[in-house]
Formats: structure tokens, sequence, C-alpha cells
């Protein structure tokens, strides 16, 4: 595949046959969700401190001296101030400052996943992806704007690591989060040891179902990175890496997942670095989007150029068949 950064990139035949295969299964990350109006990591973090500013429970001095720490140190300071003084923090304020769907640019994203495919895994915790937007009627005029009093139907929502198995990856109009939902905040993987804990490898005791799920994702589908920057990538790694002690590792040419990811013209010396590395390393290809005109904001064209050049299919009865017959395999009971 060519170094070349376009607006909108040529589509890889291995994303196309999966798309045409109904294996396609999109990854989405923080960089789609910000698109929609959801804070960045760093704002979410002070979001979740300045509720205990205004409670009076951390002075302007003490915030103002924590400032510069990273998010995720951020977040556990806030996770030790809600347990401390029995304060809930209200995530949903902070990820959905507007109450619902109503964020045009947000809409026209997620209704693009939409066509995209029917089943989803994310690293967010917001409400996007729960919902299959609907596409608002004409209007009369330019200043109306669909909002989130459109019926939207509910997707399959999973949250919870018990509810995590292989099968629910084959299911149509579900999506996983990964890290956790606003259905139950106490249960979102925001901290280190929350990390730690959520992707532990140690079978010894009992079976770790984010890691299994993980494991017959990247070994039995194709997965597409969306809403990863530069700065995300430490996250990606992270999962990608821990997962897969299981797979099966094929020749380092040998591509089977997709990261679509923004990079302005002058930096095609790192395109090729980081192609040269998630190719060996983790078996992707990096597929690049130009941000010189529209910054993040490409990646909505991007991505309905992708749900019109490849929209989903749904997997044919070949494909479910070795699907049942991989998961058998896998079953413990029946070895």
């Amino acid at each position: 595949m060519s170094d070349a950064i376009l607006q909108l990139p040529s589509v890889p035949e291995g994303l196309r046959e999966a798309a045409q295969r109904g294996i396609l299964i999109p990854f989405i990350g923080a960089g789609v969700s910000r698109l929609a109006g959801c804070p960045d990591w760093n704002t979410f973090a002070d979001g979740a401190l300045r509720i205990f500013v205004d409670q009076k429970k951390l002075s302007y001095s003490e915030l103002a001296q924590i400032n510069q720490l990273s998010p995720r140190i951020k977040l556990s300071l806030a996770r030790a101030l809600e347990e401390e003084h029995n304060i809930p923090i209200n995530f949903q304020e902070i990820l959905h400052p507007t109450g619902g769907h109503d964020h045009r640019q947000g809409r026209r994203l997620y209704q693009a996943l939409s066509k995209l495919a029917t089943t989803f895994i994310t690293t967010n915790y917001d409400r996007w992806l729960d919902n299959e937007l609907q596409q608002p009627g004409l209007s009369v005029t330019e200043e109306e704007q669909p909002t989130g009093t459109i019926e939207d139907s509910s997707r399959r929502i999973l949250y919870r690591p018990q509810e995590f198995t292989p099968a629910e990856l084959s299911r149509a109009n579900t999506v996983i989060h990964l890290h956790g939902s606003l259905r139950e905040p106490r249960g979102m993987i925001l901290t280190t040891s929350d990390y730690l804990k959520h992707y532990s490898n140690d079978r010894s005791q009992n079976e770790n179902r984010v890691l299994t799920l993980l494991e017959h994702l990247f070994e039995h589908k194709c997965v597409l990175f969306i809403g990863y920057g530069l700065e995300e990538l430490e996250i990606l790694e992270y999962v990608i890496l821990k997962a897969g002690r299981g797979v099966s590792r094929p020749r380092p040419q040998e591509v089977r997942h997709y990261l679509l990811q923004g990079f302005f013209l002058h930096q095609e010396p790192l395109l090729r670095s980081l192609k040269k590395y998630y190719r060996r390393e983790c078996q992707i290809e990096v597929v690049p989007f130009q941000r010189d005109q529209n910054d993040w904001g490409q990646l909505i064209d991007v991505v309905e150029h992708l749900a019109l050049s490849i929209p989903s299919s749904a997997p044919g009865v070949l494909q479910k068949a070795q699907e049942m017959e991989d998961l058998l395999k896998e079953d413990p009971l029946n070895g």
C-alpha cells in the first residue's frame, strides 16, 4: 500500500474482503466521541476533579498543583476523593453535557459507522454507540438540524466482563464497552490499578473473559481501529499486546487488522515508521488520511467514504459454521 497521505484513502483489499464476509468489527476510540462533543482525556479528568472543587473538598491551589499530572493519575485521585467523601462523580454530565444525541457532527459520524458494521467494540464509556442513529428527514431550511428527538433504535449493550463471550462478536446490533459504561459508573476502567486487574493474565484462578474475548476477536475477525490518535496509541498497544498472548502469530508481512490514522502531509517519515512498526509487531496495516484541510474532522468524511465503499454484510452460512466449529474447539468441556 502506498505511503501517500490522501484525504480519502484507498480501501485495502483485505478490508474490503472482510466487509464482504461479514467479519469486520470496528474498534472505536476516544477520537470518535470527541468529534461528537465529548471531552478529551485531560478535560474528562479535569471535569471529575472539579466536582470536588465545587463541593469544597479540593482547593483551587491543590487543583493547580496537580494540573500537570497525567489524566490517568488525575482520575485515580478523583476516584480516591469520591470514596473518601462519598460524593459520586457525575460522569454522564461530563461526557454528555447536552444530555442527548443532538450534536450534528456526531450524528453524521455515528450514522456512517452504523452503515459500516452492526457489531462494535469500544474503549469509550459514552452512550453514542448504544443506539443506531436514524437518518433525519429532509429539512425545509438549512437551519433545521437533526436532534435527539428522532426515533433511534437501541443496540444490545454489554459492559460487564462476565457478559463477554466470543459468541457476542457474531451478534448483530451489539456494542461491547470493553472498559465499562456510563450505565454502571463504578465499573468503569479508569485508574492504573483498574487496567492491571482488567487485563490480568493469571489464569491460575478464574478465566479472564476480557482476554478470551480479545483473543477470539483478533484471531477470527478483522478489526478496524477508528479514533485512536497518536497520543492514545499507548492504550491501544496495551490492549493488542495483552490479547495477543494466545493468538497464533502470522508472518510479519501478513496483515490481519487495520488502523485509520490521520497525518499531516509533512509527517510522511513518521507514517513510514509507524507502518513498519504496526505491521511487524501487531499485524496491523495503517490506513492514513490527510488532516491538513479539516484536521481530525476529516475522519467523518473518511468513515462516510468507507461506509459507501464497503457497507456491512451479514456473515455467510459457511463463515458462521466455521466460527461455531472454532468455538467448540475452544470450549474446554468439549476437549
